[in-house]
């Protein structure tokens, strides 16, 4: 006689597994994870929900990447960058100003290379090939692109030359030498070194030799350029041992790392110094002069170790975090309320795994970045049992999910769930997602994609506005759209619009004193379809065309009753709900999916005019994009029975108990490879009412045998569905 075995899973918290823990049955995750969970938004409570969906806003004029500008919790912006362009966004993704070229010097293939960091109304953008640019807010709704400018000393100047407080660093061997023509103050001094050192791209930077400043005016040749001399040189015309250069140029490069941190502008990750650090004067963020090593004064400082480590990222945290290419740093303070300052900045190395190029974030108390290998998220965590930071693999658990993530946001909750999550955009187009409740030890990982052939490219959030972009097939090319996420399964499609009802036309009454059933109209741009509703000028009554036969001048329609009232000639008539509807231009000519309300439509083409035309009338507003499934496969049923584990023995899922939440469409399937969908719709349904929502447990049975014997959850239709946990009974 056969056994049965009945297991609950109460929860999927843990989310979707590696495939190598397939026989894992002693670790915790197994029994609250799942084989496959993709598309899906893991709640607190241990349940899931049908992800949301996306809605359209613009398409952009190429591969861009999207930063976040929060001034305020009344005003956010959406900064669009790509090649040599910034276009601005509102948190909705309506446009404020479009197509800033000036001074927007970074390129397509930079653009997931790029650094920022925002205090007040400018961001900072940095790359170490770039010189140093700031986006600054004018207003609401006016932003501009300048140059970074280290201060000058406005009181110091020679010829129209001013004194700068750049930082300066010596490149050159230590045995090289400089030499002037003089060593007074004025224009057109010559500068010669003892060996090959100019280029022309230093005309236009600074020297300084014995602590005084020499702007370069000239080249001449690799050892002789000219310069404006703006502070006299104490030890005359040399030769001088004691000189260096501007330490952020056209001729060594510029900052990879930026970040505000104990009131200070931070950079770090220089070309041609990668491990060099430096910080702006307390208060003064374009002041790096490190003058005489007062505490507010400028810090500039390198991270030393058995090899270079090149600096990638500076985080603000309860200390600075330092990410470079070889391991994870952090500066730091006698007590959680003292400054860095120059005379105790020290860099503690913590960990030796490295960070790649993607932004770290902050998240659930930790900094989360991406190993430099691009196959693991780590989480920089400080101990206070060990006084130190820790680099914990968070996605250990489920490793296949990470493809060399390009970048990376977070969100702490909607307007209608508390979730928060880590968001990970994969180079090969899928989002990781992290959901993490470390007060509550929860932690778990999911999938989500798109239509098809369509990748996210580009991710970010504005508090709890979420905005992707999506590299997408459409009208017969490639197309970089800007999308923003629903809150809710409430929006169940991707890159959706909603229709507006196509009037055919300016239709108008035929003729007057007519009664009865029959109408004749004209005013037609096409044939009046069967089943749409009408209203009639001067007629309190609408009415549903039963029959349409084509005259001579227009139409005939026969209607579902008899006139209330004789219409009157060239009365206008207006189409209440109907088949043809205009479709919005950003899906000409495309396969979409529809849905009006409750009701999931099918899947329709729409026309090159931009109409589409369903089966049945329907009003205004139905929406329509692109479909995507969730899927959700448990994994394999094992457990320990009397006669030890039931782990590759032959054994069939005969029933299962799904329970689910404000649901109108799910399907399961086991062994028998047969998916069974739920029922929702009665024999009293009725296409003009809503259908609703189904909550409860619901049983579904099962045939065929399996040696790992799962079951697997999904949708034949894009509607909302919430499952909260599932019941199986196993005969064996």
């Amino acid at each position: 006689m056969a056994n049965v075995l009945r297991t609950v899973y109460t929860d999927f918290a843990s989310g979707e597994l590696n495939p190598l823990l397939i026989t894992r049955t002693d670790a915790s995750a197994y029994f609250h994870g799942a084989k496959t969970l993709r598309n899906w938004y893991l709640l607190d409570e241990g349940g899931l929900m049908r992800r949301p969906g996306t809605t359209y806003k613009a398409s952009l004029v190429g591969e861009s990447r999207l930063i976040p500008f929060i001034f305020s919790n009344d005003e956010m912006a959406v900064f669009v960058l790509s090649n040599n362009r910034l276009d601005v966004y509102d948190s909705d993704g309506a446009s404020v100003q479009l197509n800033i070229t000036t001074n927007c010097n970074w390129t397509t293939a930079q653009l997931f290379e790029l650094n920022y960091a925002q205090f007040g109304d400018t961001v900072f953008i940095s790359h170490r090939n770039n010189p140093i640019v700031k986006i600054v807010r004018g207003s609401a709704t006016s932003f501009s692109v300048d140059l970074f400018a280290f201060e000058i000393d406005e009181d110091v100047v020679v010829s129209g030359a001013y004194k700068t407080h750049t930082p300066f660093y010596k490149y050159a061997d230590s045995t090289v030498t400089v030499t002037l023509s003089t060593a007074s103050t004025g224009t057109g001094r010559t500068i010669t070194a003892s060996a090959n050192v100019w280029t022309n791209s230093y005309v236009g930077h600074y020297l300084k030799v014995d602590g005084s400043q020499i702007k370069i005016t000239g080249y001449t040749n690799a050892t002789v350029i000219t310069g404006t001399i703006i502070e006299a040189v104490a030890g005359g015309a040399g030769p001088h041992f004691d000189w260096e250069e501007e330490l952020i140029s056209i001729a060594h490069g510029y900052p990879q790392a930026v970040t505000f941190h104990d009131n200070r502008l931070w950079f770090g990750g220089i070309r041609d110094k990668p491990a060099g650090v430096i910080a702006s004067q307390v208060g003064g963020y374009f002041n790096f002069d490190i003058g005489t090593g007062l505490a507010a004064e400028a810090i500039d400082v390198t991270v030393t170790g058995d090899r270079i480590n090149e600096v990638r990222h500076l985080v603000s945290s309860r200390n600075l975090q330092l990410f470079t290419d070889g391991g994870e740093y952090f500066v730091p303070t006698s007590s959680d309320t003292s400054a860095v300052t120059p005379s105790n900045i020290i860099f503690m190395r913590q960990t030796p795994y490295g960070c790649s190029r993607a932004k770290p974030i902050i998240f659930d108390g930790a900094t989360i970045y991406a190993q430099k290998n691009g196959k693991s998220i780590r989480e920089y965590l400080y101990s206070d049992v060990q006084t130190a930071y820790a680099s914990t693999s968070i996605s250990i658990l489920a490793s296949q999910l990470i493809n060399n993530p390009k970048d990376m946001t977070m969100t702490t909750g909607s307007s209608t769930r508390p979730e928060q999550f880590a968001f990970f955009t994969n180079t090969d187009g899928t989002l990781a997602l992290f959901h993490s409740v470390r007060a509550e030890k929860i932690a778990g990982w999911t999938l989500w994609s798109t239509r098809s052939g369509d990748e996210f490219t580009s991710i970010t959030s504005l508090n709890e506005n979420l905005l992707c972009v999506v590299k997408r097939s459409l009208e017969g090319g490639t197309v970089y759209t800007l999308e923003k996420f629903a809150e809710d399964d409430s929006l169940t499609l991707d890159c959706s619009s909603v229709t507006t009802l196509s009037q055919q036309g300016a239709p108008k009454v035929n003729g007057a004193s007519q009664s009865g059933s029959s109408l004749n109209v004209d005013g037609y741009t096409s044939a009046p379809n069967q089943n749409d509703i009408i209203s009639i000028d001067g007629n309190s009554t609408e009415y549903t065309i039963q029959t349409v036969n084509a005259t001579s001048s227009g139409y005939t329609l026969v209607l579902n009753q008899a006139l209330a009232a004789s219409p009157a000639d060239n009365a206008v008539i207006t189409i209440v709900q109907g088949r043809l509807h205009n479709s919005p231009s950003s899906l000409t000519s495309t396969l979409v999916y529809a849905v009006d309300g409750t009701m999931a439509l099918g899947e329709f083409t729409t026309t090159s005019s931009d109409t589409i035309t369903f089966n049945e009338a329907h009003e205004a507003g139905v929406k329509i994009g692109f479909n995507y499934t969730p899927i959700l496969e448990t994994m394999p049923v094992d457990k320990e029975v009397r006669d030890g584990p039931l782990t590759g023995e032959i054994k069939r899922i005969s029933r299962a108990v799904v329970d689910v939440a404000d649901t109108l469409n799910v399907s399961l399937q086991a062994a028998d490879k047969s998916a069974k969908s739920l029922i929702i719709r009665q024999v009293n349904f009725n296409v003009a009412q809503s259908v609703a929502a189904v909550t409860g447990k619901k049983e579904f049975y099962f045939l065929g045998y399996d040696r790992e014997p799962t079951v697997k959850i999904t949708q034949t239709e894009p509607l909302p569905l919430k499952v909260l946990g599932i019941a199986i009974e196993i005969v064996y």
